[in-house]
């Protein structure tokens, strides 16, 4: 029985040893991922001293936001309530590209980054 456990063992060790199976994994979980495409999405805005923010409806990943125009701050700060606490959320509908995980700043914190090329809803 021993004759039989310790080659099958071996056998066993050295296929999960395998990288080519490692690369198939990778490889699936790379093609998954739909990075520097343009779409249109709608969810939750945060802007704030630290945050710059947004979250897809019916997702629970947050973006990092990079508007190079700074109408996107301006639209979000004319539609806070006064009475409004820092870092509230408001309903934007954005025209973005979104890219990969950034390794600068506070957008390192954050799943990727979203970079609007239009703003058509904040506060709507």
């Amino acid at each position: 029985m021993k004759r039989i456990l310790i080659p099958l063992a071996g056998l066993c060790l050295l296929t999960a040893c395998n990288p080519s199976s490692h690369q198939q994994t990778e490889k699936s979980v790379t093609q998954t991922v739909n990075t520097d495409s343009i779409q249109v999405v709608h969810g939750q805005l945060i802007m704030g001293h630290e945050a710059y923010s947004f979250t897809p409806d019916a997702d629970t990943t947050a973006y990092w936001v990079i508007d190079k125009s700074g109408d996107l701050k301006k639209r979000y700060e004319a539609v806070l309530p006064s009475d409004a606490k820092p870092y509230t959320a408001i309903p934007a509908k954005l025209k973005v590209r979104i890219q990969g995980p950034s390794s600068e700043g506070f957008a390192a914190e954050y799943a990727g980054v979203m970079e609007v090329m239009e703003i058509e809803e904040v506060g709507e």
